[in-house]
């Protein structure tokens, strides 16, 4: 039997909101570690990360250290025998410039990094026993990707002689609960990973954990993050644990979080309501959790969430609300922060008017609708680039890249205009 610990979505060095940045990288760190004391507790044979090791856009040079140091440590617990497996996620960098370089180097004997080369045509394999591991980097259009690299993958499969051939992934799965406004070609099937030869999947990239699951002889497990990515996620996080053997086991192991996350959502539900209404609802809320985080001797990070039909100014009820939160933490000052998420329409006399609230994805669509389903396609794709070169080569004064650097994007939307 093969006991393998499972993680992803670590996000060491997330430093999101900025206002509370010092917290958010404490959590994320401290996450990490929890995750590496339950590895070792239960004494895995083999580690598995299912992408997005680092926060590449707001990591610092310690962060590296302090995960390579957490390896280490999990290594040195069983004596060197236990392997570590990771694929490249979306905030690990690109192929050219992945952060997972950070923690690659040549005593590290335990670590092995797969994927870049599968998307090449040129499945990367980690092969122990009764289990075979083909990794996938992260790419903004997989089923796209993995329709080319098909024939070469289901070839490397079928010559290898394992029970459990696993499909090691950053991607979003059909069956998992898609975040919205997700487009369909940044999901893949079950079907296309069993036509590769895959019979058991592991996919980072959707951040909260659903339990194992079986669908036409292929499995699927996503083990989610392992402390909440955004302050509107205060579902559990953890880590799994899997068995391997002439039985599949899988269990989860919930992470408790440095500090306690909680939203509360103040809904008018279809009902126009007074700027009092809201106030007071808040109040009641941020003290509730006042009282909760004071009993547990915890630090609480607190999320309102505001939603319906206003009958005033939205801006100057979320000043009084700010200011009513200001009281409660200076009464409590183990609430280390209150975010107020104002999505609420305001009633006029003039009608509704319900503010914008478009994601980045629906905008470049609507912004390139008027190119047609095709162009539209490689104006999303070439966005994309031009994104991760700004991550990456941005001037820290200006933002901007170097002409060198922005000329072959200059040609390439040419392109895309001129076959227009």
């Amino acid at each position: 039997m093969v006991k393998i610990g499972v993680f992803a979505d670590t996000h060491v060095g997330r430093s999101i909101p900025n206002i509370i940045a010092e917290h958010r990288r404490q959590a994320f760190r401290h996450a990490f570690t929890q995750a590496i004391n339950i590895f070792i507790e239960e004494g895995v044979d083999l580690v598995i990360h299912a992408g997005d090791l680092f926060e590449k856009r707001s990591m610092r040079a310690p962060d590296s250290l302090f995960v390579k140091e957490e390896l280490q440590r999990l290594v040195d617990s069983q004596s060197g025998r236990v392997k570590i497996v990771m694929v490249r996620g979306n905030h690990d960098g690109t192929t050219e410039n992945s952060v997972l370089n950070y923690v690659e180097h040549p005593l590290a004997k335990y670590l092995t990094v797969l994927g870049d080369k599968t998307m090449q045509g040129e499945p990367e394999v980690y092969q122990d026993g009764n289990l075979a591991i083909i990794g996938f980097g992260y790419t903004y259009y997989p089923s796209t990707k993995l329709v080319e690299v098909k024939d070469a993958v289901k070839l490397k499969y079928d010559s290898l002689k394992a029970d459990y051939k696993i499909f090691l992934a950053h991607m979003f799965i059909k069956g998992q609960e898609i975040p919205p406004n997700v487009p369909e070609y940044q999901v893949v099937s079950l079907s296309l990973i069993k036509e590769l030869g895959a019979n058991f999947v592991i996919a980072g990239h959707y951040h909260k954990y659903l339990p194992l699951t079986e669908k036409s002889g292929t499995h699927l497990l996503t083990p989610g993050a392992t402390e909440a990515i955004d302050l509107s996620d205060d579902s559990p996080h953890g880590v799994c644990i899997l068995k391997l053997g002439q039985r599949l086991e899988c269990k989860f192991i919930p992470i408790k979080p440095l500090h306690k996350i909680r939203n509360e959502v103040i809904d008018s539900r279809g009902a126009v309501q007074q700027p009092r209404w809201f106030i007071e609802k808040a109040v009641a809320a941020a003290n509730q959790f006042s009282e909760q985080v004071k009993e547990g001797g915890e630090q609480g990070i607190l999320r309102i969430a505001l939603r319906g039909f206003l009958d005033g100014n939205r801006f100057d009820l979320q000043a009084e609300i700010e200011r009513q939160m200001q009281n409660i933490r200076k009464e409590n000052p183990q609430i280390l922060h209150v975010e107020i998420d104002n999505a609420l329409s305001e009633v006029t006399s003039a009608g509704i008017s319900v503010p914008e609230h478009m994601s980045r994805e629906e905008f470049l669509q609507e912004v390139f609708r008027s190119l047609g389903d095709k162009h539209m396609a490689q104006a999303l794709s070439l966005a994309e680039e031009v994104r991760m070169a700004l991550e990456e080569k941005a001037s820290p004064q200006t933002g901007l890249l170097k002409e060198s650097d922005r000329k072959p994007f200059v040609e390439k939307w040419l392109k895309i205009l001129e076959a227009e």
